[in-house]
């Protein structure tokens, strides 16, 4: 019977430990989502990085020129990207404050989660938005040579063509 109760405890344990780590990990995929959200572009003060907005490489490789448009086409809509970014940063005070429950409170933690899922998938969708629109302003040697330096930044990132 002891044997019994010794793998009930080590059951017990391990459902607690995997549960911990669970939390950790969605924890610092909403920190991550978060900062990256809530940062501002540290080279010229403007707006929000368009990193944020599902943009990566794409930013690397649009000539400047083309990423300040592309910054204005993303500040002109304005209210609702800022509600957006609002709301994730409320979905992480929500989670926060399910931290502080006894006992924890996955429900709303799990709830808090899937908002800030949804505002960041709708501030990527405006930021690829912004992106095709640029893009189809562009004349064919513009657009050639955008794919040539999204190519170069792709290769130093590690990606598929190395």
């Amino acid at each position: 019977m002891s044997e019994g109760n010794e793998t009930s405890r080590r059951t017990g344990r391990a459902v607690k430990i995997a549960l911990a780590l669970s939390l950790a990990l969605n924890l610092a995929i909403v920190g991550v989502i978060g900062g990256a959200v809530i940062g501002r572009d540290r080279h010229d003060g403007g707006p929000p990085a368009l990193r944020t907005l599902g943009l990566g490489p794409f930013v690397v490789a649009l000539s400047r020129d083309d990423r300040a448009a592309l910054r204005d086409r993303i500040e002109a809509q304005g209210a609702p990207l800022r509600e957006e970014r609002r709301a994730i940063g409320g979905a992480l005070r929500a989670v926060q404050a399910a931290l502080l429950t006894d006992p924890f409170d996955r429900a709303a933690a799990e709830a808090a989660l899937a908002r800030s899922r949804a505002s960041a998938g709708s501030l990527q969708e405006a930021g690829h938005t912004a992106l095709l629109d640029q893009i189809e302003g562009m004349d064919a040697e513009a657009r050639a040579a955008l794919a040539e330096r999204l190519n170069r930044v792709m290769r130093r990132l590690g990606g598929p063509r190395r």
